[in-house]
């Protein structure tokens, strides 16, 4: 994985794939995951001509997960859609989807590339794959660790 190398237009192609696998599906709010999510989200919101944004972070070690920086403002009721560059596992998304539809929301996930694993955690997809490329938006090699909420 991450040894794949795609120029900035096929990003915005594989983009705009997604975004025609959305068929015709309108969130109220896009909530793209940092760091990966930050650029697709962007570019979805743009197209779809959405101006709710709502960026969160996910912290993860290991299996557990955890909301480091929350959606912002009330969204019982609304649609969302979280956005990320890729899937690994779908592990994030899902925890995070199963917290807001708690709180009210209807949540849908979107992914440019997903695994065959993570695809289940999928709603929305462009492309199933085995590897997944170097994006020029963030570096490979993620942390792994939860963040210290120590000052």
């Amino acid at each position: 994985m991450g040894d794949l190398r795609k120029t900035w237009g096929e990003y915005h192609s594989d983009i705009k794939l997604l975004i025609a696998n959305l068929r015709g599906y309108r969130p109220d709010v896009i909530v793209p995951v940092m760091l990966g999510g930050l650029v697709p989200g962007a570019i979805i919101a743009k197209q779809l001509d959405i101006n709710d944004v709502r960026p969160i972070d996910i912290e993860r070690e290991g299996l557990e997960r955890r909301i480091g920086y929350d959606v912002q403002g009330d969204i019982k009721g609304k649609k969302l859609l979280i956005i990320e560059d890729d899937l690994v596992t779908g592990r994030g998304p899902d925890f995070v989807k199963k917290q807001y539809c708690e709180r009210g929301a209807n949540v849908k996930i979107a992914a440019i590339y997903v695994s065959p694993t993570a695809r289940q955690f999928a709603d929305f997809y462009a492309e199933i794959c085995e590897r997944f490329p170097n994006y020029p938006w963030k570096p490979f090699n993620n942390s792994d660790k939860l963040r210290n909420s120590k000052p």
